[in-house]
């Protein structure tokens, strides 16, 4: 398991290249189609530049719609038009919120376990999931993301 430093530096990694591709909409005829359309090429110049059909060309358009395209299929694809590919997870809220949520979740199902839970006030409650939270970031347990 990688240490706590390096976690932080994927997870800035991860945070600047999320706010980049944030509003990225995915073209509605798709990549491929969408940059061979906007520099003029047919399919069966791509074709051509690839190596392939022209029919192998429209199958990649279709099967990039339907998400059956593979990563490699796609980058020869844009080498072909003069583009490269590029491709990201991209996290739906800063990494570290991420975590702290998942945090939250296993406190609170940790809180079903503690004896006598139900009966504490509520503040007690309270600070028993937020310490149990804070120790669920500080430690990483390996089930930390098995609950969802």
């Amino acid at each position: 398991m990688p240490d706590f430093i390096q976690r932080r530096r994927w997870a800035r990694l991860l945070d600047r290249n999320a706010a980049r591709f944030e509003d990225l909409p995915t073209p509605e005829k798709g990549w491929i189609a969408t940059m061979r359309l906007a520099l003029g090429m047919s399919a069966e110049q791509v074709a051509m530049r690839k190596g392939v059909s022209r029919n192998a060309v429209y199958q990649a358009e279709r099967s990039e719609q339907d998400g059956a395209i593979s990563l490699k299929q796609m980058e020869n694809i844009a080498a072909a038009m003069g583009g490269r590919f590029v491709y990201a997870i991209v996290p739906d809220a800063p990494v570290e919120q991420l975590k702290y949520n998942q945090a939250v979740r296993n406190a609170q199902q940790m809180a079903l376990d503690e004896p006598g839970f139900a009966t504490w006030s509520v503040d007690e409650q309270q600070d028993w999931k937020d310490d149990a939270a804070a120790q669920q970031l500080h430690d990483m347990p390996l089930g930390f993301w098995d609950a969802e």
